[in-house]
């Protein structure tokens, strides 16, 4: 165990040490990097709600996603100049259980941005790099909300557009596999102010402000050429 310790110990201390031409390469001045990340995830859980010794049960299904390309040219050594272009959607449908009523509940909801974006790569031993990024740009939302029920013939629909400036600032960490790809992690966090206007199925409109706060995690990879 303590042979396999050291072993482990020297493994790190020589990555640490000893930096590789991978990310060297990949960072030198002169060359292009684009790549994608992004998450996606699913949501499936039930509602229970009780009101005056009534009680309603639901289920709920959907799905969200975020996806992400940052490109652009590296204007300096460890540093890259170009576009973030960033889509967002989120899709739930919410069903009451029993539904005797063959009724359900629907949500859109769309966010993207597109801006300028920079980046500066902070070397780390081998082949390791901690990065800093920001972008700022426009970004437009849009957000549909929609509820049906077939028995009864009813027909209830909400939509929302707001448009805007928002921006990005970011913290991640990339290794360099090779000296053309790197694969990499970024913490993001995003704000703005959109304004765009709220409209209900009669018609009737009303003014909409959103302030935007958001936090999220991207995992992804990155190709430097030259």
């Amino acid at each position: 165990m303590k042979f396999e310790l050291t072993i482990i110990i020297m493994l790190l201390l020589t990555t640490l040490i000893f930096p590789q031409k991978n990310r060297e390469e990949a960072l030198t001045k002169g060359g292009w990097s684009g790549g994608i990340a992004g998450w996606l995830g699913w949501e499936n859980f039930d509602i229970s709600e009780s009101f005056e010794n009534v009680n309603s049960n639901s289920k709920v299904d959907g799905f969200n996603f975020v996806f992400s390309s940052r490109n652009g040219s590296i204007v300096e050594t460890n540093a890259v100049f170009g576009f973030d272009f960033q889509w967002r959607q989120k899709d739930r449908t919410t069903v009451p259980d029993p539904n005797p009523d063959n009724s359900s509940e629907t949500l859109n909801e769309k966010i993207w941005f597109l801006g300028l974006w920079a980046r500066y790569y902070f070397p780390m031993g081998g082949n390791f790099a901690l990065f800093i990024e920001g972008s700022g740009g426009y970004t437009s939302f849009s957000q549909k909300n929609q509820i049906i029920t077939t028995l009864e013939y009813t027909y209830d629909n909400n939509e929302a557009y707001a448009n805007g400036f928002a921006y990005n600032g970011g913290l991640g960490f990339s290794h360099f596999v090779t000296n053309t790809i790197a694969f990499e992690i970024t913490g993001r966090w995003e704000g703005g102010s959109l304004n765009g206007e709220n409209k209900n199925y009669q018609g009737n409109t009303n003014d909409l402000n959103i302030k935007l706060g958001n936090i999220f995690f991207l995992f992804g990879f990155q190709v430097y050429l030259r």
